[in-house]
């Protein structure tokens, strides 16, 4: 941060992003938060933690449960959206590492919330992709 430009007369303040980057950004972090993780609320975040281990016997079954703990999660805590459609796509992705010159296969989850934002009624969707395995994004 550049401080001394932020105490410099005439500046106009910190840059802002619209309400629909903020809620984007938001998701994202409750999907790559794990229950437990955030000191000051223990439950913040999203059980999809849970399954990031998991074997995956049965697609739908799996792919029903990410579905409902993305619900749950930003049902909990995104209060500036509403009726929240998250669909998941798992599928295989070929990792290659170029330092260790390996390849590693690993489970891609595609996911893509639609909702509604209140404030504005707009119907909007976002898209994530992560890695199981452990989990992380893209």
């Amino acid at each position: 941060m550049d401080f001394v430009r932020i105490f410099e007369p005439g500046h106009q303040g910190l840059g802002t992003c619209s309400e629909k980057e903020s809620i984007d950004h938001h998701l994202e972090l409750i999907m790559t938060t794990a229950p437990g993780e955030h000191k000051f609320d223990p439950e913040y975040g999203c059980k999809i933690w849970d399954l990031d281990f998991e074997k995956v016997v049965s697609k739908s079954r799996w792919e029903n449960l990410y579905i409902k703990y993305i619900t749950e999660a930003i049902n909990k805590y995104e209060p500036r959206v509403t009726d929240v459609e998250p669909k998941v796509f798992l599928s295989d992705a070929r990792i290659e590492n170029r330092f260790s010159n390996s390849v590693s296969i690993r489970n891609k989850i595609d996911v893509h919330i639609d909702l509604t934002i209140v404030s504005t009624k707009v119907r909007c969707c976002y898209y994530y992709t992560l890695y199981l395995g452990p989990l992380s994004s893209d």
